[in-house]
């Protein structure tokens, strides 16, 4: 190879046209007035020309400040076909030959939609991959969306670097499958492990929860990083999450974070880049309260879709508004249960706070409350500003949630936590998605899936899509 570039394909009345000039030509041995011949190879959607002395075409020339350029201009549909669909090729120049492809990037468009088509032609199930799975809330959403849409899914493989959370997934998920592949290790490190990365298995939809402790704003005041890239530990991230969709060049992409991500430069990052390799991005806050959860957390989820598909926020379809109780969700916890307590200390740090002017209030709730405050990771530390729940008799009295009510208030089947430490139960519950909105958007995308298929089987939805 000589050199490569890139060239546009223009319009000739109702024809392509491909025309190439220059000295690159007359190094790779296109002299005016040679001969050439054209080999089409539609299957590899390549064109290959060849200088010969016996070619069945000529090289034209042109003139210019005294010098002979040659110049190749085809504009036949026939040779053109195999690029029908597409703005640009990749022109590579050889010694006595010419080879014209598909760019990279369109290629990867077609070979990830081929492989999509070929699992729902032949009624296999979906391949999703996951990256920061934790107990796999997530991807027990996204599943259980694709099923309600009318599609069948598989775990292909799971990647977190806390390999105690993989051991609950793998016990406890119903998502998870005697197929799925384990990877303990951080996202980062099997990113740019090659020999590991490239043996996953074929995927067709990849989520992720990349963490979100450098964006949420609760991470920003305690980290005071002028940006959340600066954070050392997962400011990057969104590099290694690039990395491995390079590689496993999913149909679709789901990433779940902060609402806060979205005027993040790693959220430009991400869109910017899937754009560029053939994904239509979306992106949308999902708000708890309009998907009747007691906790009522927001969540950005960015959908991509790859182009030539049809995904749209508003296809994410609400439920029907309904009331909910915190009683409804309670354990039966007897009334001189030891969980109870009078949590003087935080009464009293309450008292320092508002005499101080910061306004950090308990938050205290009954059986009777609609809603209850966000519940983090670190809930077990038994802090302040989380929800408290209120005895019934005894107005001295509170107790925190249990790990199953902490689920519960986030619509997450609580046999997730089933047998795991309470502090390690609400570090991963408190790090999760609320279930319903991601169930949501998980038929939505399934939805977007099946409508594509059903319209791929006209003949014109074959070819490649620009």
């Amino acid at each position: 190879m000589q050199t490569y570039s890139i060239q546009k394909l223009g319009q000739q009345r109702y024809s392509r046209r491909l025309w190439l000039e220059g000295r690159r030509l007359e190094k790779a041995g296109f002299s005016p007035n040679g001969r050439y011949d054209i080999q089409i190879d539609r299957e590899a959607r390549s064109l290959t020309l060849r200088a010969t002395r016996t070619g069945g075409r000529i090289v034209t020339r042109k003139e210019r400040d005294g010098r002979v350029f040659p110049i190749i201009d085809i504009s036949s549909g026939a040779a053109l076909s195999p690029f029908e669909g597409l703005d640009r090729v990749l022109v590579v120049y050889e010694n006595g030959a010419l080879v014209i492809t598909p760019l990279a990037t369109d290629e990867r468009v077609q070979e990830r939609l081929d492989r999509l088509a070929g699992r729902l032609d032949r009624g296999e199930p979906l391949r999703v991959g996951s990256l920061s799975t934790g107990v796999g809330v997530l991807s027990l959403a996204v599943h259980e969306g694709l099923e309600e849409a009318g599609l069948d899914a598989e775990a292909a493989f799971v990647c977190d670097l806390d390999g105690g959370y993989l051991a609950q997934c793998e016990a406890s998920n119903p998502m998870f499958g005697e197929k799925t592949v384990v990877v303990s290790a951080p996202l980062q490190e099997i990113a740019f492990d090659h020999r590991r990365v490239e043996r996953l298995p074929e995927i067709e939809i990849l989520e992720a929860g990349i963490p979100c402790t450098a964006h949420s704003n609760a991470g920003r005041a305690k980290k005071g990083n002028p940006i959340p890239e600066d954070d050392p530990m997962v400011g990057h991230l969104a590099v290694g999450f690039l990395a491995i969709v390079a590689t496993l060049n999913p149909a679709v992409v789901l990433v779940e974070n902060v609402p806060g991500y979205m005027t993040s430069a790693s959220f430009s990052i991400i869109r910017n880049q899937l754009t560029e390799w053939g994904y239509e991005v979306r992106a949308d806050v999902l708000k708890g309260s309009e998907f009747n959860t007691l906790e009522h957390r927001d969540r950005m989820a960015l959908v991509a879709v790859t182009r030539g598909m049809d995904y749209d926020v508003s296809d994410v379809t609400r439920p029907e508004p309904k009331t909910l109780r915190l009683g409804d969700v309670l354990d039966d916890v007897a009334n001189d249960d030891p969980t109870w307590s009078d949590m003087r200390y935080l009464k009293e740090k309450e008292e320092r706070d508002m005499a101080e002017g910061k306004g950090f209030q308990m938050q205290v709730f009954g059986p009777d409350s609609t809603r209850v405050s966000t519940i983090g990771r670190g809930y077990a530390k038994v802090r302040s500003t989380e929800p408290k729940l209120r005895h019934p008799t005894d107005p001295t009295l509170l107790r925190q949630l249990t790990p199953a009510e902490h689920a519960r208030c986030k619509a997450i089947p609580e046999d997730l936590v089933h047998g795991m430490p309470m502090t390690r139960a609400h570090e991963v519950l408190g790090q999760s998605v609320l279930m319903p909105p991601f169930r949501a958007v998980g038929a939505a995308v399934g939805r977007s899936i099946l409508n594509w298929h059903e319209a791929r089987q006209e003949p014109d939805e074959f070819r490649l899509v620009a």
